[in-house]
């Protein structure tokens, strides 16, 4: 339980920082293309995030 928690809470963390840094004025500055390549980044960032959920599954049935 206590790991459902902690993955939970990682993968909510790691979400929320995605946005905050995609959306930051700085990197508005530093990467004007960013928002125009909006959809291949959520492209991106949606399989890195399938791929780690797939992994941690994979690895919590080999440890159970």
């Amino acid at each position: 339980m206590v790991m459902y928690i902690i993955v939970i809470t990682l993968a909510l963390i790691g979400g929320v920082s995605t946005l905050l840094v995609g959306h930051s004025q700085e990197n508005k500055k530093a990467n004007p293309n960013y928002e125009r390549k909006t959809r291949a980044n959520v492209t991106k960032l949606t399989l890195i995030y399938v791929f780690s959920l797939i992994a941690f599954i994979v690895i919590w049935m080999i440890f159970k």
